[in-house]
């Protein structure tokens, strides 16, 4: 099966609208950047034509293209050339580019070396897989994670008065994400810093201009506009072609006979992405004895130590023909090379996601091409959808995680030389660029409230300020202040190869000594344990992948529908009714009622009709809810309280269904109720399900096919 997107004017700088003319004007107005940057090309891109005049002319941008149509250049370029022009002394922090992993820092960092030495800019990275920053004498360019920029504003504050612009690369990753809360504030935090700078004398400014990046970005301006002001959207439209095949997965066997044909078809570099860590491990050595790619077979995920997964980047990189079975931590834009053919082992639950793992093929050519393995009809729609150009609701729900208030309270009170925090000062920090709260009044002094009561702030002598108490101190000494982020390294074994004392990375369960596990792509026998360190060798036996926690997050609304059309789930004739089929046996009857509205609507849609007909719900998914028994045809009322009192039922398992941050917990029980309730959006639970005056009508009849 084939499905072409339209071409990306960025994918072939040839055929773009430029002429020679536009071109030799935008390369005399770079005189530094010129050459480092473009001069191997020859010429601009489309979207570095588009958007290098507004940032040398100082407007905040966001730049929205393919993959490997030179965004990064065309932000770097245009700062870089006002950073020369503007002469600053060296050892003076002017750019900080700010990525989502650890790993796409050290890949942009190995990319950026040569035109930055060039230009003679300093680089570094600083993230925590990296040797200490010398903060007294720090780069013009940093690369790094919005954790380690809070631990820069917390610990190095001084180093960051001079800055004059921000990068946010990968935009879409953080936004709505407690790691995109986090970092809302922590540009708030840099605007205080600066601002204050200038007032006493310590800088030369107090603006910032900002740019932000992304490939997969929906309704740019409104995202922007949640981190800076003023924003500019510099677009190019489409993305390029996919050649896409779907493939069953229901045997394991399906797809070693794939892998086995690859090499027939000319495909050297195969990289597969799985659904969760433990697949990875299991599909490698799975696939490995019977595989064209020989011991080039590898796993790359979260799991495993930094210097393995650079280990893994580099052989894959170098080797001639290769397989390697990855999670998200390769979905981004790491070079490893030319990649023949991307697989897809299950259907990601995101568009964006789908876009970005498949954009990882054929980088430098106009067409991808992926192989789209599914497991069951769900996911085989799930690709459907996604080929054929799904477009989310352009209004989709944001909510902001109140989880990220702790985290921020706990990290800026170290930021205060004198370690005091001010409560009103600090509330002023919770906003947007445009000087919206982010969150109420009521419930931030809630939240004061409850960190005094349990013990993270005392009050100072006078009242008037709060100082760490001894919960932030347990924080401080297990280095959790800087992050929002789910923690399990708490509960991790770390896995040390005793043949050589090699650190291979960590597990989330304990092993006894001679049980055996996949890890890192072999099998591994457990030896002995030492403190939190598990000692083991590589055997010749076989095994399973440990058990290895995976995140689990809800169709949206939107998607569900869609893919609900594509199964040809059965629809109502009146379009704000909601279908019912019923399933009569001698035995028992079901009612089969086709919401189409995810899983925790449908969840609470379960509830509603069993609080109100007393019927008993079998299952449900994203789809559908099964009743025992019947339900009446005609229209169901409900109230807003009704709604308000089953969603208090069923906030803890809502809860763990979306990404609300470590910190979640340690809110105030009301507080953490109001962001589960607020994360789910009710007003978008009535509107998906066609309920009009608390109404959601059930059809029986009349039924038809989508």
């Amino acid at each position: 099966m084939g499905q072409s997107f339209s071409e990306s004017p960025g994918s072939h700088s040839s055929h773009n609208s430029r002429s020679t003319d536009q071109q030799r004007q935008l390369k005399d107005r770079l005189p530094h950047t010129w050459d480092a940057f473009f001069a191997r090309f020859g010429r601009f891109t489309e979207i570095q034509a588009q958007a290098i005049p507004p940032l040398l002319e100082g407007h905040n941008c966001v730049i929205v293209s393919a993959t490997a149509s030179g965004k990064t250049e065309a932000a770097l370029a245009p700062l870089l050339e006002l950073h020369k022009q503007h002469q600053p002394p060296k050892h003076k922090l002017s750019l900080l580019y700010l990525v989502p992993t650890r790993a796409l820092a050290r890949d942009l960092a190995r990319r950026l070396a040569p035109p930055l030495e060039k230009l003679a800019i300093g680089l570094r990275v600083k993230t925590g897989d990296e040797p200490a920053l010398n903060t007294e004498r720090p780069p013009e360019v940093l690369l790094t994670t919005p954790e380690s920029l809070d631990s820069l504003l917390t610990n190095a504050p001084r180093m960051l008065k001079d800055l004059r612009a921000v990068v946010i690369d990968e935009l879409h990753i953080f936004d709505n994400t407690v790691r995109g809360d986090q970092l809302r504030i922590l540009l708030n935090r840099l605007r205080r810093l600066k601002s204050y700078a200038f007032t006493r004398g310590e800088a030369t400014s107090a603006h910032l201009q900002y740019c932000a990046l992304s490939a997969t970005i929906h309704d740019p301006a409104t995202v922007a506009a949640r981190y800076f002001n003023d924003a500019r959207v510099i677009q190019v439209a489409g993305q390029r072609a996919i050649d896409a095949e779907l493939v069953e997965l229901e045997q394991p066997e399906r797809l070693l006979h794939l892998f086995a044909s690859l090499q027939k078809r000319g495909v050297k570099k195969v990289l597969a992405f799985c659904p969760s860590r433990a697949e990875c491990e299991q599909w490698a050595y799975r696939v490995k004895p019977a595989s064209p790619f020989g011991d080039n077979v590898y796993v790359h995920h979260a799991s495993l130590a930094a210097s393995v997964r650079r280990m893994v980047e580099q052989n894959f990189t170098h080797a001639n023909a290769a397989l390697c079975f990855a999670t998200s931590t390769l979905e981004l834009g790491i070079d490893i090379g030319d990649v023949d053919l991307v697989v897809l082992i299950g259907a990601p639950r995101e568009q964006d996601t789908f876009l970005q793992r498949i954009g990882r093929g054929n980088r430098r050519t106009a067409r991808t091409s992926v192989v789209c393995g599914y497991r069951n009809p769900l996911e085989r729609a799930l690709f459907q959808v996604f080929l054929r150009g799904f477009t989310p609701d352009a209004a989709h729900h944001y909510f902001f995680r109140a989880s990220v208030v702790i985290q921020q309270l706990c990290s800026y009170v170290k930021q205060n030389r004198l370690g005091e925090l001010h409560p009103d000062a600090a509330y002023e920090l919770f906003v947007t660029p445009q000087g919206e709260p982010l969150l109420s009044r009521e419930h931030y002094d809630r939240i004061i409230e409850h960190l005094i009561a349990k013990g993270f702030f005392v009050a100072t002598a006078t009242g008037a300020a709060l100082k760490p108490g001894p919960a932030w101190q347990e924080l401080f000494e297990l280095r959790a202040l800087y992050t929002n982020l789910m923690d399990t390294s708490r509960r991790s074994l770390e896995i040390i190869e005793a043949e050589t004392g090699r650190r291979l990375g960590e597990i989330e369960r304990h092993l006894l000594p001679g049980e055996a596990m996949l890890f890192g792509g072999h099998a591994r026998e457990a030896t002995y344990q030492v403190g939190r360190k598990l000692m083991v060798r590589t055997i010749d036996a076989e095994a399973q992948a440990p058990r290895m926690f995976t995140p689990w997050r809800p169709l949206t609304p939107a998607l569900a529908r869609a893919v609900a059309a594509e199964l040809g789930v059965p629809c109502a004739t009146n379009p704000d009714a909601l279908a019912m089929m019923i399933d009569d046996d001698e035995n028992d009857t079901t009612t089969w009622l086709f919401h189409c509205a995810g899983d925790a609507y449908g969840l609470l849609l379960g509830d509603l009709l069993t609080s109100r007909y007393r019927a008993r719900v079998e299952d449900y998914n994203e789809l559908y809810v099964a009743f025992s028994g019947t339900l009446p045809v005609g229209p169901t009322d409900f109230t807003e309280p009704q709604l308000h009192t089953l969603l208090r039922k069923r906030w803890r398992q809502l809860e763990s269904w979306y990404a609300l941050g470590r910190f979640q917990t340690l809110l105030p029980l009301d507080v953490r109720r109001a962001v589960v309730t607020e994360a789910f959006h009710l007003a978008g639970f009535v509107q998906t399900l066609g309920a009009s005056g608390n109404r959601v009508y059930l059809e029986k009849a009349g039924l038809q096919r989508v």
